[in-house]
Formats: C-alpha cells, sequence, structure tokens
C-alpha cells in the first residue's frame, strides 16, 4: 500500500477509500442444520447417461437460510477498510524512527482530550477556535476542507467559504491547543486530492451556509464520492490549473493554444509507474505500516473505554 500523497498538487498518490465502522457489528441469521452447505451445493453430481454422455441435473433450489448466509458473505466482502487517519503516517524521505513513534503518541494523547473526527478534502466541516477578540472568546467557521497535509503535530486543513461575496480561507492546524470542536457537517470525498482551484471557480461552488444542519453518515457505509465538476471564472487564475489534471475541473473553456501546451507538462504513464522514481518517496515498509495500524487500533480501544467510563 503507497503512502498517502496529499502535498502534491498533483495528485500523485493512491489514496485509500475509508468509511465509518458500526461498532454493534452484524446480526448473522440462524442457520440450519439440514440446510444444504455452500460446497454441497455448489458440487453438483453428474449423472451419466446410457451413451456415457454427461447430463447436468437441474440446479437444485436454494433455502431461504442459505440465500442470507451467501448473502451475508457477500456483505462483509464488499465492506470498507477502516479509517486511520493519514496523519501519523511517516512523510516521504528520512527520518529517525524514535521521532515519528513519539510524535504519534502525541497526537494521540491530544485525540484522548478532542474528538477529531473522520473527515477527507472535499467533507463540510464546522470549526470552533479560541478567539481572544471574539464574544465568548470563541469563533465559529463553517466551510468546505480544500487540502490537507502535512504530519504528526504539524498536520493541517484548510477551509474555505464566500461569505458576503467574499472567498475567505483559514488554516487550521489540527492538533493545536487552541481548536476547541472540530465538527463534520457533511462527510464526503472529491475526485482530486486537494480543491485549491475553488479560489478561481465560481463562488456558488465555494458558499456554505454557516446555519447549516449536520447530515449525519451511517455507520458502516462507505463515504460517498462527490463527482462535480467545477466550473471557473474567466482568466486570469491564481495558477494554469488545466496542467494538474484535475478530474473535478471543466478546462472546456481553456483555449487551444493553451491546452496544447499542457502534454509538455504531464508525465508520460511509464515515468509515473517507474519505480525507481516512486522508492525514495515510500519508502516505509510494511511491517512498519502494520506496527502503526496497530498502535491506532490500541488507540481507539482506549478512547471506547473512555466512552464507557464517562457515560
Amino acid at each position: 500500500m503507497k503512502n498517502y500523497d496529499h502535498d502534491n498538487l498533483c495528485p500523485g498518490g493512491n489514496v485509500r477509500h475509508f468509511a465509518s465502522q458500526d461498532s454493534s457489528g452484524k446480526d448473522e441469521p440462524p442457520t440450519n442444520s439440514k440446510s444444504p452447505s455452500d460446497n454441497e451445493v455448489d458440487a453438483i453430481p453428474e449423472r451419466l447417461s446410457p451413451d456415457n454422455k454427461a447430463a447436468t441435473l437441474p440446479a437444485p433450489k436454494i433455502s431461504l437460510d442459505l440465500l442470507r448466509r451467501r448473502q451475508a458473505q457477500k456483505k462483509d466482502q464488499e465492506q470498507v477498510e477502516k479509517f486511520i487517519t493519514p496523519e501519523i503516517y511517516p512523510p516521504m524521505g528520512r527520518r529517525s524512527k524514535i521521532l515519528d513513534y513519539l510524535e504519534r503518541q502525541d497526537c494521540f494523547k491530544r485525540r484522548m482530550v478532542m474528538d477529531i473526527p473522520e473527515f477527507y478534502v472535499g467533507s463540510i466541516l464546522a470549526v470552533t477556535m479560541a478567539d481572544p477578540h471574539a464574544n465568548g472568546k470563541t469563533s465559529r467557521l463553517v466551510g468546505i476542507c480544500i487540502e490537507r497535509k502535512n504530519y504528526g503535530l504539524g498536520a493541517s486543513f484548510k477551509l474555505r467559504n464566500v461569505i458576503d461575496g467574499q472567498g475567505l480561507e483559514v488554516l487550521y492546524e489540527l492538533y493545536s491547543p487552541l481548536l476547541h470542536k472540530l465538527e463534520v457537517l457533511k462527510l464526503e470525498k472529491r475526485t482530486d486530492a486537494h480543491l485549491l482551484y475553488l479560489r478561481d471557480a465560481l463562488p456558488e461552488y465555494s458558499t456554505i451556509d454557516p446555519d447549516m444542519i449536520a447530515i449525519k453518515h451511517p455507520p458502516g457505509r462507505p463515504v460517498p464520492v462527490n463527482d462535480i465538476v467545477v466550473k471557473m471564472k474567466p482568466r486570469p487564475w491564481h495558477r494554469r490549473w488545466e496542467r494538474y489534471e484535475l478530474k473535478g475541473l471543466d478546462v472546456s473553456g481553456v483555449s487551444q493554444s493553451r491546452m496544447a501546451t499542457v502534454q509538455d507538462h504531464i508525465l508520460p504513464e511509464y515515468k509515473k509507474m517507474d519505480l525507481l522514481m516512486m522508492y525514495p518517496r515510500y519508502d516505509i515498509t510494511e511491517k512498519e505500516r502494520m506496527r502503526i495500524e496497530r498502535e491506532w487500533e490500541v488507540h481507539q480501544n482506549e478512547l471506547e473505554r473512555t466512552a464507557k467510563k464517562g457515560s
């Protein structure tokens, strides 16, 4: 499994798809000892005709009990992976494993104090931050997450909203002690690793109601992917977004002369799949990745025990 690449403007890394899990588990239907097993149904005997020609029997009737078991098995196979926050994985380059371990432990301690839910680029969030100049000493901002980057205690995310016709972006540090509350009003993903091109898009794509009511995501369901295609404002833009191979960007308004130069800035397929180019970027071993995931599971168990004691 490759590292989570969210620092690049061009989405070169593979982003894993996660979803919230239901801790209650599944209720399996009662099994009938007289009902045929999967092997018994699949292994249909063959009856030989007098002419030594194989003739298969008609398909047997499958009991409702067996059908339920098969549906449960298929549902288990299609079940999505458990969410693991991306900033606990080491970044690109060579680093000290002891430093990475200590930084992860500090992140887990911060998560014991404040609930940091699952969210992605494209999710709509509400952030309550300490503000000595505001009434009540706190300020709340609702916006769409357009970027999520960095590692460990330096992990950050960026919210964008259009208020009174003016675009507003705020960069938050995920593990900052000034962060009081983080709410996910709508959990969803986008087809791109970042949404920085919303700065040059029409305001309607970045306008979020500050009084928006939270839309609860059903536990155990995959996170929906919003494949909306954004229309851009007339030039000039902050960057030449057509060069970044963005799936959620409408480039139909770009002139042919500009589109003719796009291929000069896009890597060919053989270079994208070159293992020698990928090696220095994804130098984390599978053994170290499994150890980090075990640390995450221990942290989640601690959170559950703490919640049970509080209740």
